[in-house]
Parts: C-alpha cells; sequence; structure tokens
C-alpha cells in the first residue's frame, strides 16, 4: 500500500471515529431510501415491459371516447399485477422496513446517550408508555432531561408508526382497527400528508410522494437531533445526499 493510500485510510478511520455515534444511523436511512427507489424503478420497467408485450393490437378511433376508452382500459389490464399488487405490497414493506429502522436508531441514540452519560437506573422497556416509541421518548426526557417530541419532524414518526401499525395488525385495512382513535387519525391523515389516503371501506393507499416525505422528515429529524447532542456528523451524509438518491427515480420516470 503507497503511502498515499496509507493517508487516505487513515483520514477515513480518523473521521469515522469522530462520527461513529451518528454515522450507522444515517446510512441505514441511506439504505432504505436506495432500496425504496430502486424497487420503485424496478417493478415500473417492469409494467412497461408487460404493456409493450401485451398492449392492445388494435388502433382506437380518436373521435370516438368510447373507443379511446377501451383501449386504455386494455392498456391498464396488462399492468394491472404491477399496479394495483406489487407496488402497494412493495410500499407497505418500506413503511414497516422505515418505522423498524427508526426505532432501531432511537434505541442506538440511548446505547451512545449512556455511553456519555453512563447506564441509567431502569431501562427503557422499564418505562409505562404506549409503545416503544413513546416509552424511548420519556425515557431521553427522564434520565437525560432531552425532549424528542420538541423536534417538529417528531409527528412524523408518530403518523408512521400508526400507519405501520394498520399495515402490521390489519394488513392496511382501516375497518379492522379495533380503536376508533386509530381510525379517525388514519382518515384525517390525508389532509396533512401528500400521497396519502385512507377510508374504513378500503385499504390504504400510499403513494411515492408519502414514501418520500417520510424518509425527508425522519432523515430531518435525526439530522436534528444528532446537530443539539453535538454529534458529528460525516461529510459523507451532510447537504442534498437524500435528495440525489430521490433525483434518480425522477429521472428514470
Amino acid at each position: 500500500m503507497t503511502d498515499e493510500s496509507k493517508q487516505k485510510w487513515q483520514a477515513i478511520f480518523a473521521d469515522y471515529e469522530l462520527t461513529k455515534k451518528t454515522y450507522s444511523t444515517m446510512g441505514a436511512l441511506h439504505t432504505l431510501a436506495e432500496y425504496w427507489v430502486e424497487n420503485e424503478i424496478i417493478i415500473e420497467r417492469a409494467a412497461v415491459e408487460e404493456v409493450e408485450k401485451n398492449r392492445p393490437t388494435w388502433t382506437p378511433d380518436y373521435n370516438d371516447e368510447d373507443s379511446i376508452g377501451e383501449f386504455r382500459a386494455e392498456q391498464d389490464m396488462a399492468r394491472e399485477m404491477h399496479d394495483k399488487t406489487m407496488i402497494p405490497m412493495h410500499r407497505y414493506s418500506c413503511v414497516v422496513m422505515l418505522y423498524s429502522t427508526v426505532e432501531r436508531e432511537l434505541l442506538r441514540l440511548i446505547e451512545n446517550l449512556e455511553k456519555e452519560h453512563g447506564l441509567q437506573k431502569l431501562k427503557w422497556k422499564d418505562i409505562r408508555a404506549n409503545g416503544k416509541l413513546e416509552q424511548i421518548s420519556k425515557f431521553c426526557e427522564v434520565f437525560f432531561e432531552f425532549r424528542l417530541a420538541d423536534f417538529s419532524q417528531y409527528a412524523a414518526l408518530t403518523d408512521l408508526q400508526k400507519i405501520r401499525d394498520c399495515i402490521v395488525h390489519c394488513l392496511g385495512d382501516v375497518g379492522l382497527l379495533a380503536n376508533e382513535k386509530d381510525k379517525n387519525y388514519l382518515m384525517t391523515l390525508k389532509d396533512k400528508r401528500s400521497g396519502f389516503f385512507a377510508h374504513p371501506n378500503n385499504e390504504i393507499y400510499i403513494d411515492a410522494e408519502c414514501i418520500k416525505q417520510f424518509l425527508m422528515e425522519i432523515w430531518g429529524f435525526f439530522i436534528s437531533v444528532f446537530n443539539t447532542l453535538d454529534w458529528k456528523i460525516a461529510a459523507h451524509w451532510q447537504g442534498d445526499k437524500l435528495q440525489k438518491t430521490f433525483e434518480k427515480l425522477k429521472s428514470d420516470s
């Protein structure tokens, strides 16, 4: 290995030592964003190929609305499996994975806080609260005087949790939720979240914009938390890293 290569790797490891409290979290979120984008592209390409292969062989009468409608309906049938099954299931799975990542990275946050301040009398799981997210939030507030709920993006974590719970426990069917409060929460969420829709007689609808918004808000949440704690974030994750990943989806569509 040349001296130049050694210096390069030494600099990389030195930077990692300074950013190790934040590096894994940002990396996990970015990896998930890449996974979502790549699979959106793959599924859309497959749908287009299916349309090319099974498109109607006849030419519609462009002066006849019925003829045009019938032609488009046949086109839609060619990609129905991708639009009605693969894309919705993919986005459901991404919501579940994103929320699981959020919980894991919040636990990593606690681990790093305890490395700084020492182990506490209780564990986060000993806190009485409604779900893991609230337990972690209360634990940080009680033992580290650090309120996660004070960050503006924290609401995105709560919204994501509600959607995830409906997907995991009810396969996305809002009507199967036992708690009326949870039903109303999801049905009114469409006014707040672009690309999201919930109705008691249908499964949750999640558009690409909804996934993108969640990723951006959660990315911003962790950056805000780390900056407040004065934990350094590697240059690799600074700037428009996430936006560049989303641009790939736009350029391929």
